[in-house]
């Protein structure tokens, strides 16, 4: 309850009389002369430099006709961020099409998916038993929910998403499963690469399944691309390991020359205990369980991320988030539990302590 109690007091405390929640979406002032004309009457909060991705999202749920020149104008990589259209469009749908109430609430859809995701994982993990707590905090406060969060961005709703297409397989609910993970995609695209959650007898029925989810969200990001301008975001990967070894030298380096900021510190032991979490599901790749199904992907994601994802670590960290929660709930309960949580989870420490205000 303390933690629920802190993450909504930490949003709270964002509020603003004047701009509301639009603190949280990041909006920068190097892009204040390209956003959406339909912003120019609405107070929004605005921080130094170029701000964050959430002022995109959130003018996509102002306008989520991603052929909107305006909009176009506004994003810094339509095709890309256009993927992502289920977010936006959801908080321009709750909103009424209105621009000031759709922006509010694209802000507050993060927190909502907080809640959820947070009464759903104390069922789960049973955390009315100390370990099951432990495990509770370690997904719920982690660096890549509670920014997902501070950010409002993608990442916790899609892992939402994904958790609910694991409970829904372990209850034989196959339509349920094939909608979250679809759904999914259109939040997160990476979320289509928890197909392996479909295992049933049948090779074909296999393959169906994984079609229903995978081929409405390739269709989309195909049509964005030869209709809307932006690039594919390759950048976000490299050569396996590199991306981390190159993240890993850097943040020595840095500690070395005395440089204790967050970003090298929590950066070092967040990195190394988010390839802790990926061995640990990498060496079950053999198991059927749907935990380990939905890891999977992400524990070899992991290694292919670029430095120009892990020079914000937290990004990677937001990137594996559904590795975290697989991680956590596979972790046996057993006398290594509680070294084996507290090293894999360190970047907890940073997540609440950038979750200040």
């Amino acid at each position: 309850m303390t933690a629920v109690v802190f993450v909504l007091a930490m949003v709270a405390l964002r509020w603003n009389h004047d701009t509301g929640l639009t603190s949280l979406e990041q909006f920068g002032e190097d892009w204040a002369s390209q956003r959406m004309p339909a912003l120019k009457e609405v107070p929004i909060s605005t921080v130094k430099e170029g701000g964050y991705d959430g002022q995109f999202y959130a003018q996509l749920a102002v306008q989520p006709n991603v052929n909107n020149p305006e909009l176009q104008l506004a994003l810094d990589n339509p095709a890309y961020r256009s993927r992502r259209i289920l977010l936006p469009l959801t908080a321009h749908l709750l909103g009424g099409g209105n621009a000031q109430a759709s922006l509010y609430t694209y802000a507050l859809l993060n927190l909502v998916a907080w809640v959820v995701l947070a009464w759903v994982w104390w069922r789960e993990v049973r955390a009315s038993t100390p370990q099951g707590a432990a495990v509770w905090l370690a997904c719920l406060l982690s660096l890549g929910a509670l920014d997902s969060v501070r950010l409002s961005l993608t990442d916790l709703p899609a892992t939402l998403l994904l958790v609910g297409a694991v409970l829904a397989v372990r209850a034989s609910r196959t339509g349920v499963a094939v909608a979250c993970i679809l759904a999914g995609g259109f939040v997160r695209e990476t979320s289509v690469l928890a197909v392996d959650l479909f295992n049933p007898e049948g090779k074909w029925r296999t393959w169906g399944l994984r079609a229903l989810c995978v081929l409405p969200v390739l269709g989309w990001c195909v049509w964005l691309r030869l209709n809307v301008p932006g690039d594919t975001g390759a950048q976000a990967f490299d050569w396996p390991g590199l991306g981390l070894a190159q993240h890993l030298r850097l943040c020595v380096q840095e500690l070395g020359a005395g440089n204790f900021d967050s970003r090298y510190l929590f950066g070092l032991l967040g990195a190394l205990g988010l390839a802790c979490q990926s061995a640990f599901v990498l060496l079950r790749w053999r198991e059927p369980d749907p935990w380990v199904r939905l890891g999977l992907p992400f524990a070899v994601l992991f290694w292919f991320l670029s430095a120009y994802v892990f020079s914000g670590y937290w990004a990677a960290a937001r990137a594996c988030l559904p590795l975290t929660f697989a991680f956590n709930r596979l972790l046996p309960r057993d006398g290594k539990f509680w070294p084996r949580l507290v090293l894999a989870n360190l970047s907890v420490l940073h997540g609440v302590w950038r979750m200040l205000p």
